[in-house]
C-alpha cells in the first residue's frame, strides 16, 4: 500500500555514501544502560547530525532498543551520549517477550548499511527502510511527553520492518522468522523522539 503524503518527508535510501547508518555492531564505546531486560537492547543503527534534517540534535545518535520485548515506552537520557540511562520503565525484570528463547544473554546483530536522506512525496511502506520528517502513524497519534522538562518530545525518525535489514550474527536459535532480519513486532515500525534541550530520547513500537 503507498501511502500518499504532501508535507515534507524524507525516506532513508541505501547508498555506499550514504551519512546514516542501519543496523550494524554496536561501537565499543557505546554502554548500554544497566537493565534486567531479557535479551537486552539492540543496535540499531547512527544519525549524523551533519545532515540537515538532524542539525537540531545535540550528537550524532546512536539508536538503541529492546525491539523483541512488549516495551509500551522506553525513554533514555543521552546527557552522555555514550553512557545513555535508562528513564522508564523502572522495572525491567517485569518487561516480557513473546519469544521464549530470549534469555538475559541474548545477543543480536544486524547488518550494516549506509542510507541517505531523499525527499519523496509518496512512501511506498512495504519496501521502505524508515523515514523522517514526518511520522507515519500505525495505530493513533502518539506525541511522547519528555519526563524531564514535560515538553513536547520532536520527532526523529521512524523504522519500518519491511526494509529487511539481514541479521548478521545471533547467540540462540529460534524458528522465527522476526530474528532472520530488524523486526518490530511482525509488521511495525520503530519511533523514535527526541526532546534536544534534555537530552531525553523516546523509543515505542506501533504495529496493525
Amino acid at each position: 500500500m503507498i501511502n500518499k503524503i504532501f508535507r515534507k518527508m524524507f525516506e532513508f535510501q541505501e547508498s555506499p555514501n550514504g551519512m546514516h547508518q542501519i543496523g550494524g555492531k554496536k561501537p565499543t564505546e557505546l554502554q548500554y544502560p544497566v537493565n534486567k531486560f531479557t535479551g537486552d537492547f539492540q543496535y540499531v543503527g547512527l544519525l549524523n547530525r551533519q545532515d540537515s534534517s538532524f542539525n537540531w540534535l545535540p550528537f550524532d545518535l546512536h539508536l538503541i532498543c529492546p525491539i523483541y520485548l512488549n516495551i509500551d515506552k522506553v525513554f533514555l537520557n543521552y546527557t552522555d551520549p555514550s553512557k545513555p540511562k535508562l528513564i522508564h520503565p523502572i522495572d525491567t525484570e517485569a518487561i516480557d517477550s513473546e519469544y521464549d528463547e530470549l534469555k538475559a544473554d541474548s545477543y543480536i546483530e544486524f547488518e550494516s548499511i549506509k542510507v541517505e536522506l531523499q525527499k519523496v512525496k509518496e512512501i511506498d511502506d512495504l519496501e521502505c527502510i524508515g523515514i523522517a520528517g514526518k511520522p507515519m502513524f500505525v495505530q493513533d497519534l502518539d506525541i511522547p511527553i519528555c519526563p524531564i522538562n514535560k515538553k513536547k518530545m520532536k520527532f526523529v525518525c521512524q523504522l519500518m520492518t519491511f526494509g529487511e535489514i539481514s541479521t548478521k550474527e545471533k547467540n540462540f536459535d529460534s524458528d522465527y522468522p522476526d530474528f532472520e532480519h530488524m523486526c518490530f513486532w511482525g509488521d511495525g515500525s520503530l519511533f523514535v523522539f527526541m526532546e534536544p534541550e534534555s537530552k531525553t530520547v523516546c523509543y515505542f513500537i506501533q504495529h496493525t
